[in-house]
């Protein structure tokens, strides 16, 4: 098991970085995305949508940093048989007052690597289009 990150600092507001995650998430859905999701969907294994991601962790209570905002998105990818193959992409946002830093997550498989860095690197486009003074800290 394996994950591809970026981290961001952006000046967009909280509001404007949970549209920038919608539009990034779109953007890094090709033919194939959109071929697997609807196989998916005819299979009964649809998993492709938004959610909250959650920390399941014992020690969560602890964190004296919690993200202001989280939010992912499966996008499918295809594999044949329907199987629901894809990957989440998540997006943890902290308001820093004049900016927000951003962290993007995309755990994977053994074989999902590329569509992780891929889904990483499309959101992370979407953000330097929407703010041109996006730093990119990692990735």
């Amino acid at each position: 098991m394996g994950s591809k990150q970026a981290q961001l600092n952006t000046t967009l507001t909280l509001k404007q970085c949970a549209e920038v995650f919608r539009i990034g998430a779109q953007k890094a859905r090709g033919v194939g995305s959109v071929l697997g999701g609807a196989a998916a969907k005819v299979m009964g294994n649809d998993q492709s949508g938004y959610f909250t991601p959650t920390n399941d962790s014992p020690f969560a209570s602890l964190d004296d940093n919690p993200p202001d905002f989280t939010v992912g998105v499966f996008v499918p990818k295809f594999a044949g048989g329907g199987t629901g193959n894809g990957t989440a992409v998540h997006m943890y946002v902290w308001d820093r007052g004049t900016t927000r830093s951003v962290e993007l997550y995309a755990p994977h498989g053994l074989t999902g690597g590329m569509h992780a860095r891929k889904l990483v690197d499309k959101v992370s486009e979407s953000f330097s289009e929407a703010d041109p003074d996006t730093r990119v800290m990692a990735g």
